[in-house]
């Protein structure tokens, strides 16, 4: 393709400038084409083509001009040429005719003649400043007069003002005597420094911007030609220095060269609203005013509504008699509010054709957020609703000038309501900035309604604006779209890409009306790839579904080149959820209509969609692995396996299980990792596989239980990641791990894992008795875990003859701390027979300080006694400080105690511990006391024993035992009168009666 000529049209309007560029070439003999680019400076632009088919050069030609011509009627002109002055109507918010507005100049110029003549201040400053308002130029003549006797610093100010607006060359010596004056008032100084700059030329300006720099800190002084890597300098520069170095940003935006004019954007959107900021604030909004400068205006007019008062004029701080210094207080917020408004005011007033510009400057920064819930914060804005409600009788503002007010229920208003509807018509172009860039859908609706007041202009668009139009996020604007495209559809001569806009946009019935436009132009679309693509990927469910039946019903030439497109879309998708599901749609979309292409992606691409966050992006690079029957690399496996989507994980878990069991054997590690992995999906789909490996390869098998049983006794395992490993092993592996020696089984029994000690318990059953000794299966009883206990119970039940040979240390499983394990114990030591209970295991038994073990020790002595085992078992029982053995022993007293004075000598312990308890033993206390009273009453030696037993009863024990014991004690003197008692003995007194 040979380039035959090209032009380069360029638009700037409120924040952005935009380039247009048309090329003309020949693509074969006598065969032309018209292409285009458009797009903001700086950025990617977009491309299309003016010509479907190439054409002769005749008609090549006809079409270049007649595009370019387009282009210059919207604004657009040549790069390098002069702008012209936009053509505006210039119409007030109350029509004037223009020899109305011409008496009003006529009329200034009068008064303010008679003013200067009359010498009144006040009139003069007043006119003066009207005068540049309205751009009279007429005046200049005699400003300058009154400019050459500067006394009053105010009047100063308004004829610098007005000379910046309507001066010429002859003001430009005084404006720069004035800048020149280092004794100038600040205010005066920068008010001269804005006028020379409205009337100087371009390099004039430069000149001055790169003067201007010279004064910038050093680190800043090398403004460079990047903005970013500018603006970043500016942020670091002010964050390392003290607060007042902010006003470094007055300077730069006095220089307001593209370099500098992004930091200083950057910073008037963040700064705080506070001393010492808010001076430079205020100057750069009263400069942006001036310069009529609509991005600078809106952005810090915005920040004006957004950003809430420091304080109130009710609450002032003072220290001592020094008033500490303030800004942003509310009056001064509720001021610049108004201001703003009011400046557009004016301007509209006046039929000034900035207002549309100042206009869209002040409605861009708004977004959608900015109405909060419900849309209940836009009353709050106040240049916001001036503009849009102006006229609307459902809108009012409240008295005191800070919000508006709307009507519960609003009237239907079929008048345009928004101020200054004349200016927006006389500038639709304005309305067209709001439509392509607001991110605000109150604005966009604004724009779209108002813009249909204009038909010629909507008219002159191509269908490139449309498209723009479609492409926009808001169902207002893609409708005002969808009707241009209605308009201006031809069957004979379809714009695909425009057909293709209609499909992707916002409205719902342009979609639907664009599958049938596409239907009959199906072979068009199916040659265009990066056409169809765009419908494969596109936002809307309906849309994606109709590319995919195009798929199916259609054959695409270059299937390639369109796989290869629509992975490049999915690789940009974000990571939301409605792009995940776009994503997924995709993948059945390629799984169902291109498998043949799909195994010639190469392993980059695969590795790029496993990468991306999405799981339909990465369930299709898995679908492609699975597709490509090579071997799969280990980055691309781990890229699939740990990924944190489950269906991206099945793919994997499916490419593995079509592996061999040879390959499988040699992926021992990765069973384990599996079988032990946080997700539950993967864990369950490993474990057909490990069962398989082990099946037909056992020693892969061992080394996968090995691996499982470290991984459950390092207790490092996610949640519920141990139980399924125990499942495995207990289900899968038990013929393998069931040969594991009996320090591993212990050494699983020891663990802190309760599942591998479940595991140990579980092995511990298939082992033979005697692998374990007594003492250790008796610890195991007390084990935490069931199985481990159950484990000991099968093992003492399979060893009775070891259990009977070792009575007194089985029978310690009768203490276990589970209750169940001694539930089992009792009912097992009831089957081994009398000759197992010798005086030394029931007398162990009974020793246990648990009393349900007691109470079956009891049971057993009562059940297995044997008389010549009596004096023993009495003396052993005697020495239990629990009261029901002591209750117990009791009934061995006179069997083996009676009239045997040495062995009733052994049992002063005993007695002495029953009747010492207080409250406590009553039934043991009386049998022990009568028991004493009657042998002490034998003999002697007796008695004398028991009544030292009585008498420390009597003297330090309860009172309720006191009588009882005195009272034995006498039993036994009157028995044995040659046996002291610690007492006297009184005989009563007898009195006489009365």
């Amino acid at each position: 393709m040979k380039l035959v000529k090209t032009t380069r049209l360029v638009f700037a309007e409120g924040r952005t400038e935009r380039v247009y560029e048309v090329d003309l070439c020949e693509v074969g003999p006598a065969q032309f084409v018209v292409n285009f680019r458009y797009g903001k400076r700086g950025a990617a632009l977009k491309d299309g083509t003016k010509t479907v088919a190439p054409v002769k050069e005749v008609d090549a030609n006809k079409v270049f001009d007649k595009l370019v011509q387009q282009q210059v009627e919207k604004g657009y002109a040549p790069e390098g040429a002069p702008r012209p002055a936009p053509v505006v109507q210039a119409v007030a918010a109350r029509p004037r005719a223009v020899a109305d507005e011409s008496r009003q100049r006529t009329r200034v110029l009068e008064h303010l003649r008679e003013a200067i003549r009359t010498k009144k201040a006040t009139a003069i400053t007043r006119l003066v400043w009207r005068v540049g308002e309205l751009r009279i130029r007429e005046a200049e003549p005699m400003l300058l007069d009154l400019l050459a006797n500067r006394t009053n610093d105010l009047r100063d100010y308004c004829i610098l003002f007005a000379l910046g607006r309507m001066g010429s060359a002859a003001s430009m010596d005084a404006l720069g005597r004035i800048f020149g004056d280092r004794a100038a008032p600040p205010m005066i100084r920068r008010i001269a420094t804005l006028a020379l700059q409205e009337l100087s030329d371009e390099p004039t300006r430069l000149e001055f911007a790169a003067h201007l720099a010279q004064s910038l800190p050093p680190p800043l002084k090398d403004v460079g030609d990047d903005p970013v890597s500018f603006a970043l300098r500016v942020a670091a520069f002010l964050a390392a220095s003290p607060p007042e170095a902010f006003a470094v940003v007055e300077t730069l935006y006095m220089m307001n060269t593209p370099v500098v004019r992004p930091a200083v954007l950057a910073q008037m959107s963040t700064v705080d609203f506070d001393v010492p900021y808010w001076q430079t604030v205020r100057h750069v909004f009263k400069a942006a005013e001036y310069r009529r400068d609509a991005e600078v205006f809106g952005l810090v007019a915005w920040r004006f509504e957004k950003v809430r008062a420091k304080f109130s004029s009710r609450n002032w701080s003072y220290r001592g008699r020094q008033q500490q210094p303030r800004a942003y207080g509310a009056r001064t917020r509720r001021y610049l509010r108004r201001r703003a408004w009011r400046t557009m005011r004016r301007a509209g007033e006046i039929g000034d054709p900035d207002f549309v510009k100042l206009a869209v400057g002040a409605l861009l920064p708004f977004t959608d957020l900015d109405g909060g819930e419900e849309g209940r914060s836009w009353n709050g804005y106040w240049s916001f609703n001036w503009l849009l409600h102006a006229h609307d009788p459902g809108y009012r503002a409240s008295p005191n000038g800070t919000v508006f007010r709307r009507e519960a229920t609003r009237r239907v208003v079929t008048a345009r309501t928004e101020a200054f509807p004349a200016l927006w018509d006389a500038r639709p172009e304005g309305l067209m900035h709001l439509l392509v860039e607001s991110q605000a859908s109150r604005v966009a609706e604004f724009a779209a309604r108002t813009i249909r007041h204009n038909p010629t202009f909507l008219g002159r668009l191509d269908d490139d604006d449309v498209i723009v139009l479609l492409g926009r996020p808001y169902v207002a604007v893609a409708m005002l779209g969808f009707e241009l495209a209605q308009a201006r559809h031809d069957r004979a001569r379809p714009n695909l890409a425009l057909l293709v806009a209609l499909a992707l946009c916002l409205h719902a019935p342009a979609r639907e009306q664009a599958f049938g436009w596409l239907d009959e132009q199906r072979t068009l679309l199916v040659a265009d790839t990066n056409q169809l693509a765009a419908l494969v990927v596109a936002a809307h469910a309906d849309t994606r579904e109709y590319a995919r039946r195009v798929l199916r019903a259609t054959p695409v030439p270059a299937a390639g080149h369109l796989l290869a497109r629509v992975i490049a879309r999915m690789l940009a998708l974000g990571s939301t959820p409605e792009d995940d599901a776009c994503a997924r749609d995709v993948t059945l979309t390629l799984t169902s209509t291109m498998s043949a292409q799909l195994v010639n992606i190469g392993p980059q691409v695969v590795a790029d969609l496993l990468a991306h966050p999405l799981a339909g992006v990465q369930e299709l690079g898995a679908e492609l692995l699975l597709r490509s029957g090579g071997e799969v690399s280990d980055e691309a496996m781990v890229a699939i396996l740990h990924s944190v989507h489950a269906n991206v994980r099945a793919v994997g878990m499916r490419l593995i299980a079509e592996m061999s069991d040879e390959v499988l054997s040699r992926m021992e590690l990765l069973l384990v990792r599996l079988t032990t992995d946080r997700n539950a999906d993967l864990r369950g789909a490993s474990r057909p596989l490990v069962a398989r490996v082990a099946g037909a390869y056992p020693a892969s098998g061992e080394t996968i239980a090995r691996g499982l049983l470290e991984a459950l006794l390092r207790r490092k395992l996610p949640e519920d990641a141990p139980s399924h490993v125990l499942l495995v092993l207990r289900e899968d592996l038990m013929d393998v791990i069931a040969q594991l020696d009996v320090n591993e089984v212990w050494r699983l029994l020891q663990s802190q894992s309760p599942h591998a000690q479940e595991l140990g318990g579980l092995l511990l059953q298939r082992m033979k008795p005697e692998t374990l000794t007594l003492d250790q299966i008796v610890r195991l009883a007390s084990h935490d875990i069931l199985a481990v206990r159950q484990a000991a119970w099968s093992a003492l039940e399979r060893g009775v003859d070891r259990v009977k040979a070792s009575m007194a240390e089985a029978a310690r499983v009768l203490d276990a701390k589970p209750e169940d394990s001694r539930v089992w114990a009792r009912d097992f030591f009831r089957t081994l027979g009398a000759e197992a209970f010798t005086a030394e295991v029931l007398v162990t038994i009974l020793d246990s300080v648990r009393e349900d073990v007691q109470a079956f020790g009891r049971e057993l002595t009562t059940q297995y006694f044997r008389e010549e085992d009596g004096p023993a078992l009495m003396a052993k029982l005697s020495e239990h400080p629990s009261t029901a053995v002591q209750l117990y022993t009791t009934n061995y007293l006179t069997r083996f105690a009676k009239d045997a004075p040495g062995r009733l000598e052994q049992m002063m312990p005993y007695f002495t511990s029953v009747l010492s308890r207080v409250n406590r033993g009553r039934i043991a206390k009386q049998r022990v006391l009568a028991f004493l009273e009657e042998e002490g009453a034998k003999n002697p030696e007796s008695a004398t024993a028991v009544i030292g037993v009585l008498h420390r009863v009597s003297a330090t024990m309860a009172v309720e035992l006191r009588a009882s014991a005195i009272g034995s004690m006498m039993a036994i003197h009157r028995a044995q009168p040659g046996v002291p008692v610690p007492f006297r003995i009184k005989s009563p007194q007898l009195r006489a009666g009365v």
